[in-house]
């Protein structure tokens, strides 16, 4: 005589042997899908371009660091606050310099937006400007003033909110 218990177990088991397979199939399939999304992310959003004329700027790094060195001893303070940017110079002596500045923005993240605006000068050292920042996010600021015979650089990072 046959038990019943024996047909059905064997059919039982197949079942078993299935979903076991669909639940394997599903958790790889679940990482390849998602792997091949942050592939997509990669590959399309990054532009490739880190730095514009690296090679050559990578040769006059030397000549960069004498420039930097070379600079007048200033007391300088930049701010950014109610979307306005202010600069305000003075010498070793902290007498105030009169001079002509302006500011260039660029993100470290994203190319396409960097821009250069003159800063105004509202009273006898101090520079202002409103600037039109196009995207929220971290800006990095490079200022520049020039009088007399004199250059001075430096740079300032802003959060756009």
């Amino acid at each position: 005589m046959i038990n019943q218990d024996d047909q059905t177990k064997p059919e039982a088991s197949k079942k078993k042997d299935y979903i076991v397979l669909y639940w394997f199939l599903a958790f790889f399939g679940t990482f390849m899908i998602l792997d091949g999304i942050f592939v997509y992310l990669a590959v399309s959003t990054q532009t490739g371009l880190v730095t514009e004329q690296a090679y050559e700027k990578g040769l006059d790094y030397n000549k960069t660091l004498h420039e930097a060195g070379s600079q007048p001893a200033m007391n300088d303070v930049v701010s950014y606050e109610n979307g306005v940017l202010k600069w305000v110079i003075k010498d070793a002596e902290n007498n105030l310099v009169e001079a002509d500045a302006q500011a260039r923005f660029f993100r470290q993240v994203q190319d396409g937006h960097d821009f250069t605006i003159p800063l105004k000068r509202t009273q006898s050292g101090v520079y202002e400007a409103r600037p039109d920042i196009p995207l929220k996010g971290l800006w990095m600021v490079k200022l520049q003033s020039q009088w007399k015979n004199n250059t001075y650089k430096t740079s300032f990072n802003l959060i756009n909110r």
